[in-house]
This record gives C-alpha cells, sequence and structure tokens, in this order.
C-alpha cells in the first residue's frame, strides 16, 4: 500500500481479491503506527500476500508479488488474527511496555463515553482484560515491563474494589518464577476467561478496536478471552449482577424449591417459651415496640420467635445454670433503637485490634465476650482469657460484689474501655484504665472492680500442618475449634491446651468453622465446594452438604440447630436442612462470592455479605429477598450479626469501617444509622453480647500491605 499520490499496488488485482487486500493493508497501515511504530512498506506487503495466499486468493497474490518488491513469506496465514500475531512478533524489538497503558487507558476513557446500554456489559471485559496486560508485561522478563505491569494494576486498582483477593495475588507477583507458582497467573493462562456479550455490544467494541488501531488489546482478546456472541439486546447493569451460573432447569428447580414449605424456620421450644417469659416481664424492652412497625406492615418477622414443630435433631440436654444464664442477659439486655426519644439507644462497641499480627488470618470473640481466639499463617492457633490476666488485681477487686457478679453469669460491661492486641512472639493485651461494672443479685450495676494494667493469659495450640484459616469458640468456652489449609479441622480444650481430635474428610483447606449454639455439632466449609456436619464425639463427618461449584467460604447455623447456611464463591447462599441433608432454600443476587452469613435470633430471617459490597436480607420461610443494602461499603463485606433481639444488624468491611442498620423497617435498610471507622483495620469479626453489647475485631494493616 503506498500513499495517495501514488497507484496502489493493489488496484490490478480482481476487484473481490483487491477489496480483501486493500481492507487489510489499511488495517496493517493503521495499528502499527499507534502501538507498534512505523511498519515498512515491502514487510507490509509481505504480510498481505501471505494473508492472501491463505484466503485463496492464489492469483491475486501472484499479481501483487509481480507489481511490488518484497521478499516473500513461505507461511501462510490462514486467519486474520494469525496476521495479528504475526505482526505482534514482527514489532517485538519495538515493543514499548508504555504501550499496554495507553491502549488500555483509550479503551477505559471510550467506555466512559459509550452509551449506558452497552456500558455495563462491555465492562466485564475490563478486569481479564487487566489481568491478562499484567501477565503479558510480567512474561517479558524486563524490569521496565515488571514496573509498568505495578504501575498500571494500582492505577486501575480502584475500579475493581470487588476484585481484592485477585489483586492481593497479582501484587505478589514480582518477577518470572513467581508468575510460574501463581495459582491465579495458572488459571488465566490455562484456560480463555469466557464472557457472554449481545452481538450490538460484541459490534461496537471490535469497530472502536480495529478503527483505533488497538492491535495490542485485539491481540489479547482474540487469544485469552473467548466471548460468546448473543443475539439479544445488551444486559442492563442490574441484570449483569443477577446474572445466574446456572441452567434454566436448575433456576426453576430452585424456584420450586423456595416455595416450597418447610416447617423449619422457628426456634427450640425451651428458647421460645423462654422468650415468651421474658417479654411478660418486660425483660430487654421489646414487647410492644416493634409492633405495627415492621416491614411492609405484616407481622413481626424480626423479632417474636415461634417454636418448631417437627422433630429436632438429637440435641444435649439444657442444664439449669445456662438456662438462668440466658434468662439474666435477658433481663438486663440493653433496649437498642435510633437513639431518639424513647426508642432505645445505639449499641456501645469494643473494638479488639491485633497490632503487629498480619500472619493472623482469622479472630473468634465467645458470645459473652470471656475468650478470644485466632488462627495463624505459621500453624497455630492462639487464645485469649479476657477476664484472667497475668497480674493481681488491684486491692479493690477483691470486693464481695465479684463473687456475686459471677454468681449472675452475665458478661462484663465497660465504660472508657480500650483493648488492644498487640503481636509479637507473645500477644499482649493492653487494659487502659478498664472499670468493670458487676451486676448485684437484683441485675443492678454493683461494686466497681479496677484492673491494674495487665494482659490475658496466652496460650499456643500446636497441631495443625498449614495455614489456620478460621476459628470458633464453642457456646459454653470450653472447646475451640479451627479449620486449616492442611485439609483438617482440630478440636482443642480451653482449659488443658490440648488437642482432643483431628477431623479428616475435606480433599481442599478449610476456609470456615462454626459451632452450633448449643455446642456439641459443628460446620465445615471448604475450597473442595462442600460443607460436612461434625459432632465433637465422632471422628467421621455426620452430613456432606453437596451442590455448590465452587468454595464454600462461610458457614452458619440457625438458631434452632436443625438447619444449616453456607455462602460459596458461586454467588449462592443455600440453606440445608440436617435432618436429611436435603437442600431448603437457594439464594442469588450477590454479584460476586458470599463472604458471611448471619441468621436472626428468631431463625426467619438472613443476611449475606459479599465482595461486591453488599448485604442481603432474605425471607426464610418465604424463600424470598426482604432487602438490599448497597452503596455503602466500598470493599467486601466480611462480618455480619444481628443484634440479641433481631431489630438490628451490623456490618462489618474490608473498607475499615462498621454499619449499623435498623432491619425493623424497609426505610432503614437504605441509610445506615451510624458507621464507625477504624485506621487500616478491616473489621473481620462482629458479634452481639446477649446483653447487646457489640464485639468488634480486626488487624491493623500497614499502609500498602
Amino acid at each position: 500500500a503506498s500513499s495517495s499520490s501514488s497507484p496502489s499496488p493493489f488496484s490490478s488485482l480482481p476487484a473481490q481479491a483487491g477489496a480483501a487486500a486493500e481492507e487489510a493493508a489499511a488495517r496493517l497501515r493503521s495499528k502499527p503506527g499507534l502501538s507498534f511504530g512505523l511498519l515498512d512498506q515491502k514487510t507490509l506487503n509481505a504480510y498481505v500476500h501471505s494473508y492472501l495466499l491463505g484466503q485463496g486468493y492464489t492469483e491475486a497474490a501472484e499479481k501483487l508479488r509481480d507489481k511490488a518488491q518484497f521478499k516473500p513469506i513461505e507461511k501462510k496465514m490462514a486467519d486474520h488474527t494469525e496476521l495479528l500475531h504475526t505482526i505482534s512478533a514482527y514489532s517485538e524489538r519495538q515493543f514499548n511496555p508504555g504501550d499496554y497503558t495507553k491502549s488500555y487507558n483509550a479503551l477505559c476513557n471510550w467506555l466512559g463515553e459509550t452509551v449506558d446500554i452497552y456500558q455495563y456489559e462491555i465492562h466485564r471485559l475490563m478486569w481479564p482484560l487487566l489481568v491478562h496486560i499484567f501477565l503479558e508485561l510480567m512474561k517479558k522478563g524486563r524490569e521496565d515491563c515488571y514496573n509498568e505491569a505495578k504501575e498500571l494494576l494500582e492505577e486501575k486498582a480502584t475500579l475493581f474494589r470487588n476484585k481484592s483477593k485477585e489483586l492481593t495475588s497479582l501484587r505478589n507477583i514480582s518477577d518470572i518464577e513467581q508468575l510460574k507458582r501463581s495459582n491465579l497467573a495458572r488459571e488465566y493462562l490455562e484456560k480463555p476467561t469466557e464472557i457472554k456479550m449481545s452481538q450490538f455490544s460484541h459490534h461496537l467494541l471490535f469497530s472502536y478496536l480495529e478503527e483505533s488501531g488497538l492491535l495490542l488489546l485485539l491481540s489479547l482478546v482474540n487469544e485469552r478471552i473467548r466471548i460468546a456472541v448473543d443475539v439479544r439486546w445488551p444486559l442492563s447493569r442490574k441484570a449483569i449482577e443477577k446474572l445466574p451460573k446456572a441452567t434454566q432447569d436448575e433456576m426453576e428447580i430452585e424456584q420450586a424449591l423456595n416455595e416450597k414449605e418447610f416447617s423449619l424456620w422457628g426456634v427450640l421450644k425451651k428458647d421460645a417459651a423462654m422468650h415468651e417469659d421474658a417479654l411478660s416481664k418486660s425483660f430487654g424492652g421489646v414487647q410492644g415496640r416493634i409492633a405495627g412497625r415492621v416491614m411492609n406492615n405484616a407481622r413481626d418477622k424480626l423479632v417474636a420467635p415461634q417454636s418448631i414443630t417437627a422433630t429436632s435433631i438429637p440435641l444435649p440436654k439444657t442444664r439449669q445454670v445456662d438456662t438462668q444464664k440466658k434468662m439474666a442477659d435477658l433481663k438486663a439486655r440493653v433496649l437498642l433503637g435510633t437513639g431518639g426519644e424513647g426508642d432505645g439507644q445505639l449499641p456501645s462497641v469494643c473494638m479488639y485490634t491485633f497490632l503487629n499480627a498480619e500472619s493472623a488470618t482469622s479472630i473468634c470473640v465467645s458470645r459473652d465476650a470471656a475468650l478470644c481466639a485466632s488462627g495463624f499463617m505459621d500453624s497455630t492457633v492462639r487464645y485469649w482469657n479476657l477476664r484472667k490476666t497475668q497480674a493481681h488485681h488491684s486491692q479493690d477487686s477483691k470486693a464481695d460484689g465479684q463473687k456475686e457478679g459471677d454468681k449472675n453469669g452475665g458478661d462484663d460491661v465497660t465504660q472508657k474501655f480500650s483493648k488492644t492486641i498487640i503481636g509479637g512472639n507473645e500477644l499482649e493485651v493492653e487494659l487502659q484504665k478498664p472499670v468493670k461494672i458487676v451486676s448485684d443479685s437484683h441485675g443492678n450495676g454493683g461494686t466497681r472492680e479496677r484492673l491494674s494494667g495487665a494482659w490475658p493469659v496466652h496460650r499456643k495450640l500446636i497441631g495443625h500442618l498449614g495455614p489456620v484459616f478460621s476459628t470458633c469458640i464453642s457456646p459454653d468456652n470450653q472447646f475451640i475449634v479451627s479449620g486449616s489449609q492442611d485439609n483438617t479441622a482440630r478440636l482443642w480444650n480451653t482449659e488443658t491446651g490440648l488437642g482432643l481430635a483431628c477431623y479428616k474428610g475435606h480433599t481442599f483447606p478449610i476456609w470456615d468453622v462454626s459451632f452450633s449454639p448449643v455446642g456439641y455439632y459443628f460446620a465445615t466449609g471448604s475450597m473442595d465446594a462442600t460443607a460436612m456436619l461434625w459432632s465433637t464425639h465422632r471422628g467421621y463427618p455426620l452430613r456432606l452438604f453437596e451442590g455448590h461449584k465452587k468454595d464454600v467460604a462461610c458457614v452458619r447455623f440457625h438458631p434452632n440447630c436443625n438447619v444449616l447456611a453456607t455462602g460459596s464463591d458461586d454467588r449462592t447462599l443455600r440453606i440445608w436442612d440436617l435432618r436429611s441433608g436435603e437442600r431448603a432454600r437457594v439464594f442469588r443476587g450477590h454479584g460476586e462470592g458470599v463472604r458471611c452469613i448471619a441468621i436472626a435470633p428468631n431463625g426467619r430471617v438472613a443476611a449475606s455479605g459479599g465482595d461486591d459490597g453488599k448485604v442481603f436480607l432474605w425471607d426464610l420461610p418465604e424463600g424470598r429477598k426482604l432487602g438490599e443494602m448497597e452503596f455503602v461499603h466500598s470493599k467486601p463485606v466480611i462480618s455480619l450479626d444481628f443484634s440479641d433481639d433481631g431489630g438490628m444488624l451490623v456490618s462489618g468491611s474490608m473498607d475499615c469501617s462498621i454499619s449499623l442498620w435498623d432491619v425493623r423497617r424497609q426505610e432503614g435498610l437504605a441509610t445506615p444509622l451510624r458507621r464507625f471507622f477504624t485506621k487500616n483495620v478491616p473489621v473481620s469479626f462482629l458479634r452481639f453480647t446477649p446483653r447487646n453489647l457489640l464485639i468488634a475485631s480486626g488487624v491493623f494493616r500497614f499502609a500498602g500491605s
């Protein structure tokens, strides 16, 4: 192809072949000018000649060879994609790593100006394209390519806040050797990324890439991304977020399942009777306060529990002392509300921060705030008794009121209380002049007990052969169960610090463990896409729950201990009947994986938080979505819990914030009642005590870590 003042070398070719040659030459002329620098005329003609041969225009190729001076290429170009790859290989010596950044920025700017109906659908291509650009630069093995890849990733990280796991994995790649060892890189390089796109969006995207000469991006899309073109209108943003990873048949089965009547949504009979007794005595301040003010003006789904009518799985007998403790907690429970006059108060928050302990992977605080346990990357489990200090109490701590308070068994209420957990060889807790209020026999504030600066008793539990990803403390504080990368769960005694049992059944790492509300049973969720039900008295799983298509990231028991909820990276929340091991409900709605679950104390409402930064409320008996909280957390939601009366939900996120939601009213889901912000501490654990004190915890992350 020559300049406009000179006759085209293709003018003497037959009309059809000449048009094909002109088109191929025109495309190649524009692309190298932007992405690779100038391409000489002889090389251009040689590539066009090879392309014509590959397309079957033999006569035209021969006439081109007679008219133009060039050395033919022996290999025939089978298609346009191969031609682009050949150009890329030829221009390797002129490669500039900044070309990828310029091309990607150009595509981002164009996408921002595109009509919304196409924008959201094409945007799904941007993340895999960024990953492949990063990997291509890292594969070059050059220092300037490494730097360019890192800079581009950090520059665009804010556009993909819901990809925190993948971003962390990519940031850990700094050379070719680490690239070869990366599971994420292997997954993207070995298998093309599949994206479904309408024919309109597909045509618009490729027209722009070709007309703008973004040869680098076009080559990556053709080679690394498999786009399934569908004859339909482009999907809206909400439709894309709700796009199910399931076939039509599966969707119909799940819909029928959610509409099926299920009788295990209530609480245990003894708990329902205890709650009714507490309400009749006005304990907890919830009677009559919420009537007529619940969602959809319907019957209160969040506070009033009903007992189950079906036969329960075998459960341990309830001790009289436990019943008395629960009743004392109900009596002393704080009335929570919006903070307005006569509407209760916002909860007090006690935040435990782990410092210099970035190897901590999980945190769990017992329901009465007496124990704290954590798993670590060094394969250990560590726990602290937050009530027994290694220093003697000051003289006024020996008051008789302490015994009376212990007799009532309630959790401590603190004033001006601040605790910090410090890492190192031994983690410590620094108490900054706390004041412990001990309840007297009538539940009123009694003797004050001042503690001297000291740290709780600390133990290190050794037994796992890999990082410990999750820990959970039993309701009676006697046991800790832990899940590890070594595919096992282990049971520990908190009094002796000894390992009691090792549970083997999963074939991949265990991400989450959870005790049932009465102890005895616990559940595990694993990377092998299954969940299992275990008993502390048996060395084998009692139930195996299969159905998720990806990792089971979180597991939670229903208050009646007969139902289990599991959340997965396949974006679904599944509810299981422990008696039969069958599914009872399947909920879809999250745009990314489900990271945490909470179930209201009355057992009728569940909440789920995901990598998309959203929180969903689900009506378990009716099998439908109650509400959605979005546009508050900018990063994955990793912890959730309901208040003890069920009227308030709290969410913690990797954006280092805690949000309080009034779930008694539909309008309470639009805006949180209050937000609390930490300083570089993702809130990985949240729990309300029986008296509605909110316990929060997280690991301090240094900037850039």
